[in-house]
């Protein structure tokens, strides 16, 4: 049998496939924010490069916001409760990439407003403060926090207004998390000694 049920009730299919939608569509919002946070990262590093400065970002700074943005927030987002109206759309072909329907344009749009954001951090470092460390600092902030931010944004195709910042509490607790750890590796003489960054005023 393609389906058995365990207790004689019809109404289980309809839970199970409004679960299934669920699940669906949060690999499909993990997928679109890691994807979209990495388009990020390589056009902040792969374009200050080619307009031939020094890689904005140290590599440990690299690989800390990765543990930051790509951990806490992505197993939040597939937490996320399913849409009340998700029931009411149509079934997805199988056959559909999941990168249908404009998520492929979403994705490189995003990760190019996210490294844009750290360019223009960057790119103010070296001119106001004329430091190249402040100016990586600065760097490493932006494009850590960006991502962070970001990923309330993939919550939903609605407004983050209308769903709630405290519908999610694991998103709101992993902002929390990862937010503080971001501000410790600058703060901290230790720690940003480690991270190659300054203080910021």
């Amino acid at each position: 049998a393609d389906i058995v049920l365990t207790d004689d009730n019809f109404a289980t299919i309809a839970e199970a496939v409004r679960q299934g939608r669920g699940i669906y569509a949060n690999i499909k919002k993990t997928v679109h924010f890691l994807l979209s946070c990495n388009i990020g990262e390589i056009m902040t590093i792969f374009t200050a490069i080619a307009f031939g400065h020094k890689s904005p970002l140290a590599a440990v700074q690299l690989l800390w916001v990765n543990l930051v943005t790509d951990s806490l927030p992505a197993i939040s987002l597939g937490m996320e409760r399913a849409e009340d109206e998700i029931m009411l759309k149509p079934p997805t072909d199988r056959r559909k990439s999941i990168f249908a329907d404009g998520m492929g344009l979403n994705i490189v749009l995003e990760g190019l407003m996210i490294g844009a954001l750290s360019l223009l951090a960057y790119s103010r470092g070296k001119n106001i403060f004329c430091s190249a460390a402040v100016a990586q600092t600065m760097t490493f902030c932006v494009l850590s926090l960006s991502q962070l931010i970001h990923a309330f944004n993939m919550r939903s195709e609605h407004s983050i207004f209308k769903i709630g910042f405290l519908t999610n509490r694991h998103m709101v607790i992993s902002f929390l998390i990862c937010a503080s750890l971001q501000i410790c590796v600058v703060s901290v003489p230790s720690l940003a000694a480690v991270f190659k960054s300054v203080p910021l005023n």
